[in-house]
């Protein structure tokens, strides 16, 4: 009886925090801009921080292999953050030795311009 309970507890934990973050919600939150969102961040910030730091919770993360066109592939995971194409916030994370991850870079696509 008890393993039961405590796969229903997990499944619905489970449910609640997509890409394992806890989102981050209220009624009085301003709109999403990936600009402002961008300006917070930092190279080698701990993801759970940088999540934080934006107000938003991702919109999809995906692993990845980055740093191909440069010659030097390494593994990745990119989350991307707000839900229109003119208005979103793409933050590569590179694998650290804890397993957190850590803000490696950004790009800001805010109405058809991208600063990176």
């Amino acid at each position: 009886m008890r393993a039961l309970i405590a796969i229903i507890l997990a499944a619905s934990l489970a449910g609640c925090c997509v890409g394992g973050y806890p989102p981050q919600w209220s009624a009085d939150q301003a709109p999403f801009n990936a600009f402002q969102a961008a300006m917070k961040l930092a190279v080698g910030m701990p993801t759970d921080v940088a999540i934080l730091m934006v107000r938003s919770r991702p919109v999809s993360a995906e692993a990845k292999s980055c740093g191909v066109a440069g010659g030097y592939e390494w593994p990745c995971q990119v989350l991307t953050f707000g839900c229109c194409e003119g208005n979103q916030l793409i933050v590569y994370i590179a694998p650290t030795p804890d397993g957190r991850g850590a803000v490696n870079s950004w790009s800001v696509n805010k109405t058809g311009a991208t600063w990176g």
